[in-house]
């Protein structure tokens, strides 16, 4: 069984760590993970993915073994940063996968640098930037310190434990069905939301989704583009996918039930 290959590249003095499988003469796909996420969320799909594409499984800076950013984080920031590393990696336009923030970065991406971009598929995309009321309610003790005064400190002295506690909060809204993931995987997709400076990175990420707002923006699309959404999403709403369906037409939009 082919196991992916840990890979670090240097993009304008960011190292950026992605997970690679498939053989590198195929058409890159690249994987583009959530917020509070890392590439490990996205892992499942890499073997069947790889049996056609060079696949290219991404951990943002700030998430997952990416070191955060020095700049404040930014959708157009790691929209920057994604098309460099496609160009370093790919001679020709890529198959975009991206999820809930991921998606957001993949559609904004297609928007600025459309020719980098052949094809995307998102799963529960970001499009407002608002997540559901629960999850605003949960990060909001980090959000609003990381936002005002002396959040940064505040953030930095407090973040091991707040990050424990938005942990506990998250599980039972993480997964509609939580009996269809087991708790190692639970534990491994939450692991790296315990890296130095993921709680200024995730907070800095909230805010930056809302900051980019894509209403209005769909129908400039041209991307072929299937797009992924549970019905019972608790972190993206179902109200995004109305927008989705309202503006962009043309988007193949699946909605699972029960998901």
């Amino acid at each position: 069984m082919q196991i992916p290959r840990s890979q670090l590249i240097h993009i304008d003095g960011q190292t950026i760590h992605y997970k690679e499988m498939g053989n590198p003469n195929r058409q890159l796909a690249l994987l583009i993970h959530g917020w509070s996420s890392s590439w490990y969320a996205l892992s499942p799909l890499l073997p069947l993915l790889s049996q056609r594409f060079h696949c290219v499984a991404v951990d943002l800076p700030g998430y997952g073994q990416s070191p955060p950013p020095k700049e404040r984080a930014s959708i157009p920031g790691y929209v920057e940063t994604m098309a460099r590393l496609c160009e370093e990696l790919s001679d020709g336009p890529v198959v975009l996968v991206g999820h809930s923030m991921g998606g957001m970065t993949g559609v904004t991406m297609a928007l600025t640098h459309p020719a980098l971009v052949e094809r995307m598929v998102l799963l529960g995309p970001t499009i407002t930037g608002k997540l559901s009321t629960m999850i605003n309610l949960m990060i909001a003790p980090i959000t609003l310190m990381e936002r005002f005064g002396l959040g940064s400190l505040i953030v930095s002295a407090v973040e091991s434990a707040m990050v424990g506690i938005t942990d506990r909060l998250m599980r039972p809204v993480s997964f509609s069905e939580r009996s269809g993931i087991t708790e190692q995987d639970y534990h491994r997709l939450r692991a790296d939301a315990r890296h130095p400076g993921q709680g200024r990175v995730r907070a800095e990420c909230y805010f930056a989704m809302r900051e980019n707002d894509l209403s209005g923006k769909l129908s400039r699309l041209e991307v072929p583009t299937l797009v992924i959404w549970g019905a019972e999403d608790n972190t993206v709403p179902l109200r995004d996918a109305s927008v989705l369906a309202d503006e962009w037409p043309d988007a193949d939009l699946r909605i699972l039930p029960k998901a």
